[in-house]
């Protein structure tokens, strides 16, 4: 692998995340994505108080992995630093709670080719209930699909999205204001620079945000939804990670 000049660039902001880190960090491992594409890994620490840095540094020997460290508090900021760090020509977005499955990489990255710049996953949860799983993991994929009715695009999910570098620069990148829907946000501007393709081959992340309950879980999304996008505040915040 070319540490030096990867083609990949996954980045993954983190804050007190000592609870998942590692097996995130290990479903990236090169013996676990057989992959043959040079990549890197930048985790964003952005203020963690916890080991999850510390845990994080055991990936080091197995892997291309950069930690760099973010003062301004919020996933916006975190995830702008680790993207304007990136030496790679296609960046991944990767959050520090989800598992990827073999040939993630490889899945987003050879898709994006032609008019498609940009590329996301669906996502599942396996540590809720088996009625609230199931309600998630049926309900995800075609809220993307019914909010692509709605916004004429779909939107790129944070736990698991690959843009062109070329296009993310060019879009202006992340408002690092936004301390939640940043990526939804991000999404306006690449829809207007070429295609965002939706790929149905869930990642598995962390259910924690359906921990109180199912509709307070999406009431949460519903609503730092409508505060960034309706009333336009910037300092809104997911309950779940608080920031």
């Amino acid at each position: 692998m070319n540490n030096s000049n990867p083609k990949v660039s996954i980045v993954m902001p983190a804050f007190n995340e000592e609870k998942y880190i590692e097996n995130s960090l290990f479903s990236l491992l090169e013996s676990e994505q057989k992959t043959k594409i040079s990549y890197e890994v930048i985790l964003v620490d952005n203020n963690s108080s916890d080991q999850t840095v510390k845990l994080a540094q055991k990936f080091a020997k197995g892997m291309n992995l950069r930690i760099i460290r973010e003062d301004r508090q919020g996933r916006g900021a975190a995830r702008a630093r680790g993207f304007d760090e990136a030496r790679g020509e296609i960046i991944l977005s990767a959050d520090a709670d989800t598992v990827f499955y073999r040939g993630w990489i490889e899945t987003l990255v050879f898709a994006i080719k032609g008019e498609v710049v940009a590329t996301t996953t669906s996502c599942k949860i396996t540590d809720c209930s088996p009625l609230a799983n199931a309600l998630i993991n049926f309900s995800q994929p075609r809220i993307a699909s019914f909010y692509r009715l709605f916004s004429g695009h779909y939107w790129l999910a944070g736990f698991s999205f690959g843009i062109l570098k070329t296009i993310y620069q060019k879009s202006g990148g992340f408002n690092t204001s936004l301390q939640a829907q940043e990526d939804i946000d991000l999404s306006f501007r690449v829809a207007k620079l070429g295609k965002i393709k939706f790929i149905n081959k869930p990642v598995i992340f962390s259910g924690r945000r359906f921990k109180k309950g199912l509709w307070i879980g999406f009431y949460e999304y519903i609503q730092t939804f409508v505060e960034a996008f309706v009333f336009r505040k910037e300092k809104n915040v997911y309950l779940d990670n608080p920031r």
